[in-house]
């Protein structure tokens, strides 16, 4: 009996993750002494336009038994444009079997990519194993840069769900505080930087013409003691 509903769990569970993107869940939400949190997380390095490609992560933190994730994420696709996406370590690392569904890119402005990944196999309370605890990148997504500003990376339906059910035998989701961010991404031409060398030429300048008025005045005074030794 437990067998069968563990199978019956692990394709309920795959079905869960093609239909998160399409509908809201009915399930309970986790009681949890702190809310999990899934997140943005933009390239350290300085990205231009022009230059190469570049990842940004979404990233979970103070997740407890994870099994699986969906969220929604919005760009401005003058500034970045889609390359591909990922799912992370983090996920499959408690040793459950992670499987990562087609991503849908649905262009406009802004536009968006939604994307989800489950693992497979019965909730713990039917003697399947834990889902991922902690914190770690759910999934790695890489632009390219084709412009120059700023754009928002805003994430939107962020559910984690947890390799448990309630009462009803249903997948309980996590409760979660999503988090966006925005990159600014400068121009691809390599211009003087005046707000930054400005203030030195500035300086350097000044004591050149201080060096050169001394210059002229000891010159001139040679010269006066020229003349009036003669």
């Amino acid at each position: 009996m437990k067998k069968r509903c563990g199978i019956r769990f692990g394709v309920k569970l795959l079905l869960l993750g093609i239909g998160l993107s399409l509908a809201g869940l009915g399930g309970a939400a986790l009681a949890q002494g702190n809310q999990a949190r899934m997140s943005v997380e933009p390239p350290a390095e300085r990205v231009k336009k022009g230059g190469p490609d570049f990842n940004v992560n979404i990233v979970a933190d103070d997740v407890a038994n994870l099994a699986a994730f969906q969220f929604t994420l919005s760009y401005d696709p003058s500034i970045v444009k889609y390359v591909s996406v990922q799912g992370g370590d983090f996920l499959g690392s408690s040793g459950r079997e992670q499987n990562c569904l087609e991503p849908r890119v649905d262009q406009g402005n802004p536009e968006t990519l939604k994307f989800n990944c489950v693992t497979l196999g019965p909730p713990v309370s039917l003697g399947g194993k834990a889902g991922a605890d902690g914190s770690g990148v759910l999934a790695t997504i890489t632009f390219s840069p084709v412009g120059s500003g700023e754009t928002p990376l805003d994430l939107t339906e962020g559910r984690m769900i947890a390799a448990e059910i309630d009462a009803r035998g249903t997948p309980v989701e996590m409760d979660t505080v999503v988090q966006g961010a925005s990159l600014q991404l400068g121009s691809s031409g390599g211009g003087f930087a005046w707000a930054l060398w400005g203030p030195v030429i500035g300086i350097v300048v000044a004591i050149v013409v201080v060096g050169l008025a001394i210059l002229v005045i000891r010159l001139r005074a040679r010269g006066s003691s020229s003349i009036g030794g003669i």
